[in-house]
């Protein structure tokens, strides 16, 4: 019999690996962050970093004019003026930096006491106040430990999800918008499905219902899964009879699987929804100037960040500590990628922006019915971006135009299989049209709606105006109808 050995060799392989240097990875940070998210990371920006600081406006005419009348006050004021003016010169510097290296040393000491600081430490968006749906899952996804490639992927699904906590978006959308190993992407989408509240990061309510029953000790052939995955959408009809009959159940059985599922959570993220009062604020403005539509940053939502120039003169210092020296020195560092990944996230919201003006005139002319089909792809290839890079960039912002306030990605729509040069969300507004102006007493059934699509150029199949009609929430027609 052959003995079996274990032995090590070394041996060279290639391998292909996405690397995200510290500085990508917080560009893409900032890109894919929400507007609101930003801003209060600003916040947090401007209390832990003290190279960073607000812009100080130009003095007002007053202040001038005051400037000026001092300059011609009596002989004391212009020998005082004068011995201010000698004050200003190298030796005031040092005195001017001990004032800050006290501050600094400050905030030195109390760094070292939270456990220390690393110039190499890596960046992570953090929000002052007000736990978000995404602080809550990022918490999580870091408490487990994911590999570099699987946190980061993490992240982008996190930073997908809507407010209801859901990805309303298929799979291969989500792909799309990733560009990475979709094997990676499979690896963090599980990761997030099994973070808390049960139910995030599904697909569909249906999907988010039926996770939370699986939690509670319901199995997959229960009577209560079984209604959700089968019957969701006669559940607003109440007809427990039918349903007990296709399930082979008594009507009992299935009211009390129905009573288990309205107890449970459709929305994941709803606990975690902003104040619903608070209104909108646009990140983009697109209006019609001379006959041209142009788009513009809504820049005036974020303060303007600066370089502290009293602070940063610490470095050219010569009473300044080594230590403080490299702590103001890393500070400044990422005061400057801050700012850079800033600027360089509000440029890639301003092009394509310009590019959604330019491309879908017609819609912020006449309205959804001439909403042009627009994929990432598309957008990618005309402005020389990557796909994943668009998916992230209209993640969250908002579009104040002609035609009203309305997410960016509602600009982004798949063209009919049927007729790909008709936008879905054109045939969906003209379905949601002909159902609001039908007979209640005798509601249109879906091969009467697909007749009048046809009839107003918009050839589709029953199956898919069933399908359209489910997203919008519009019931079949024997529910529709009022007696």
């Amino acid at each position: 019999m052959a003995r079996i050995e274990l032995r090590q060799t070394p041996r060279l392989s290639q391998t292909q690996r996405l690397i995200l240097s510290p500085t990508l990875q917080q560009a893409l940070e900032l890109l894919q962050l929400p507007s609101i998210e930003l801003d209060r990371l600003i916040e947090v920006e401007l209390s832990e970093n003290p190279l960073l600081e607000i812009e100080q406006e130009e003095p007002s005419e007053e202040t001038s004019s005051a400037d000026q009348a001092s300059d011609q006050a009596p002989d004391q004021d212009q020998e005082t003026d004068q011995q201010s003016q000698d004050e200003d010169l190298e030796p005031r510097r040092e005195d001017e930096s001990e004032d800050h290296l006290e501050f600094l040393e400050g905030l030195l000491e109390t760094s070292e006491e939270r456990g220390g600081w690393a110039p190499e430490e890596q960046w992570r968006p953090e929000v002052a106040s007000g736990e978000t749906l995404s602080m809550h899952l990022l918490a999580q996804v870091l408490d487990m430990h994911p590999s570099a490639e699987v946190e980061e992927a993490s992240r982008y699904i996190v930073y997908s999800l809507d407010t209801h906590g859901l990805l309303s978006m298929t799979k291969e959308d989500l792909l799309a918008g990733w560009g990475g190993s979709p094997e990676v992407l499979d690896q963090a989408l599980e990761l997030v499905q099994s973070l808390e509240p049960v139910g995030v990061a599904r697909f569909s309510v249906q999907e988010a219902l039926t996770a939370q029953l699986l939690e509670k000790g319901h199995s997959p052939d229960s009577v209560a899964c079984r209604i959700v995955a089968e019957f969701f959408d006669d559940l607003a009809s109440h007809n427990w009879p039918r349903i007990a009959r296709s399930l082979g159940t008594t009507p009992h059985e299935v009211q009390e699987a129905v009573d288990k599922i309205t107890r449970l959570n459709p929305y994941p993220g709803s606990d975690f929804a902003p104040d619903q009062n608070s209104a909108i604020i646009p990140d983009v403005i697109i209006e019609k100037i001379e006959g041209r539509f142009m788009a513009f940053l809504n820049d005036s939502r974020f303060p303007s960040l600066v370089i502290s120039e009293r602070n940063r003169r610490i470095l050219e210092s010569r009473t300044s500590p080594p230590e403080v020296k490299e702590y103001v020195r890393d500070k400044y560092r990422r005061a400057s990628l801050f700012l850079r990944s800033i600027d360089q996230r509000q440029q890639t919201v301003r092009r394509i922006a310009e590019f959604l003006a330019e491309y879908q005139e017609p819609f912020l002319e006449h309205g959804v019915e001439a909403l042009k089909p627009l994929t990432l792809q598309q957008a990618a290839e005309a402005l020389g971006y990557n796909q994943s890079t668009i998916s992230r960039a209209i993640n969250g912002k908002y579009v104040q135009s002609p035609q009203g306030v309305t997410e960016m990605r509602y600009f982004f729509s798949r063209g009919l299989p049927e007729s790909e040069g008709v936008s879905t969300r054109t045939v969906k507004e003209e379905l949601r049209h002909i159902v609001e102006s039908e007979d209640s007493a005798a509601p249109l059934s879906d091969e009467a709606i697909v007749k009048m699509l046809l009839a107003r150029g918009f050839a589709v199949k029953r199956r898919t105006v069933a399908n359209y009609r489910n997203q919008l929430g519009i019931p079949p027609a024997r529910d529709r109808k009022r007696y």
